[in-house]
């Protein structure tokens, strides 16, 4: 979350690397779905930073850190979703400790 919010996404990276089927095609969709509404509901952000100190120059800031929102339970639920979908056909193994 830290990383995040200082506009640094590298910390993805390991998730994606892990299942990428699951984990990039999670992160695409969850990214298109908050941005969309984000804006379809009237948030402007005009500076090109999404880093928390770029935060006061957006218009409706409530509106875009729904948007954050949405698009990070769109993504959490599809990698959960596409998960069991690969587990439940075997494709995907869950070690035990």
């Amino acid at each position: 979350m830290f990383l995040a919010f200082m506009g640094i996404s590298e910390g993805a990276i390991p998730f994606a690397l892990e299942s990428p089927i699951t984990a990039i095609p999670s992160y695409m969709v969850g990214a298109i779905v908050g941005s969309t509404a984000a804006v379809w509901l009237g948030a402007v952000q005009w500076f090109p930073e999404s880093a928390i100190w770029a935060w006061p120059l957006v218009t409706n800031l409530g509106v875009y850190m729904a948007g954050i929102a949405l698009g990070a339970v769109i993504t959490a639920l599809m990698v959960v979703f596409l998960r069991l979908m690969m587990f439940r056909k075997g494709k995907l193994l869950i070690d035990s400790l």
